[in-house]
């Protein structure tokens, strides 16, 4: 269940190579889908047909005297055989709480049956959860067909498992010196995103590949457009790609996980709603590549051997230089509350900065 799987990726428990194994082994399951690149939410069942559920097994009926008894007089309160010789509980019995009433009913109105025992009692509430399996109900995914059902992709799951595997890169760039290592969870985690719509052509996603949708059922393409809950994560990861993170109130750029291929290889109009929801565009260089954060244009630049450097262009056509890769908690707060004061917002960095 890939629920199960993000859940422990997310945990924080996992080693460096724990993580990257457990990632690979959802990669080997029964939960991947090589058609789409990606994973459904359980494995793929086969399940029975309806004529042949609500069966008792001959084993446990016959174990029990009180079912024995009551088909043996014809009394079809709790259970009855079908036409072919099937033992079956009465379909009014709509869960255990109805069967419990069925039973106390017989103890108190049938001479044959006031003495059932409690072991007796016990033992058919147990062949009726043997029998429905209650406890492991799934709902839609692990009993039907389409809308969200059996081998559907659930593209909100797929997108928690991409940011927890995010997550994770970050964490283990902090805490580990595994460059190689690294570099196959950074890997992985572009291995999972591919697998994602927008790097798949319409006829591949079954829909628009920039449009978002809940689940992609095993029989047909994606499904049920709208706002789901994959927007959430995917905002969330591309600020990740970008690197563009808040630490202590501050903008800090990172762009550790950022592809090359990314960068423009030639010029264009970066066009943009500013802080005053003003049209506005910029040009974007060779070796640059732009995006807004607050409504404020941040450009990365890889076209220096600049180590580390933040270049802020204000509106009032002041420049400031800061070193490093951090802006400091007052611009940066200037920056949240959106005071407009700031036009855009230069990342220079070496390109030797890029893994991927």
């Amino acid at each position: 269940m890939l629920e199960g799987q993000v859940s422990a990726l997310g945990s924080g428990k996992l080693s460096l190579n724990k993580t990257i194994k457990t990632i690979n082994a959802i990669y080997d399951s029964k939960l991947y889908r090589k058609d789409q690149k990606s994973f459904i939410l359980y494995p793929k069942k086969e399940i029975i047909s309806f004529l042949d559920k609500n069966i008792i097994p001959i084993s446990l009926f016959t174990k029990c005297p009180v079912l024995k008894q009551l088909v043996k007089s014809g009394d079809t309160r709790v259970i009855h055989k079908d036409v072919k010789n099937n033992v079956r509980f009465n379909p009014d019995l709509i869960n255990a709480y109805v069967l419990k009433d069925s039973l106390n009913q017989l103890r108190a109105t049938d001479s044959k049956y006031k003495k059932i025992s409690d072991t007796e009692y016990e033992r058919i509430l147990d062949i009726y959860e043997k029998v429905f399996n209650h406890k492991y109900y799934t709902g839609r995914s692990g009993t039907m067909f389409s809308y969200e059902g059996i081998g559907s992709i659930y593209w909100h799951m797929v997108a928690k498992l991409l940011l927890s595997v995010q997550e994770n890169f970050y964490y283990f760039h902090k805490h580990s010196s595994n460059k190689q290592k690294l570099t196959t969870l950074g890997n992985l985690y572009y291995k999972i995103r591919d697998g994602l719509s927008s790097s798949k052509t319409p006829k591949e996603y079954g829909a628009f590949p920039f449009d978002p949708y809940s689940h992609s059922p095993l029989h047909s393409g994606a499904q049920q457009p709208g706002m789901t809950g994959q927007v959430k994560e995917e905002i969330l990861t591309r600020f990740g790609e970008f690197g563009c993170l808040i630490r202590k109130g501050e903008i800090i750029f990172s762009p550790i996980l950022l592809k090359k291929s990314e960068f423009l290889v030639r010029s264009k109009i970066f066009k943009y709603y500013n802080i005053f929801n003003s049209k506005s565009e910029i040009k974007v260089k060779i070796n640059q590549l732009a995006f807004t954060f607050n409504q404020v244009p941040i450009i990365y630049d890889i076209n220096h051997q600049i180590k580390d450097e933040i270049r802020i262009e204000y509106l009032s056509g002041d420049l400031k230089s800061l070193r490093g890769s951090k802006i400091n908690f007052e611009i940066s707060k200037d920056i949240f509350n959106r005071k407009g004061t700031i036009t855009s917002i230069k990342y220079l960095f070496n390109k030797k900065l890029l893994n991927f």
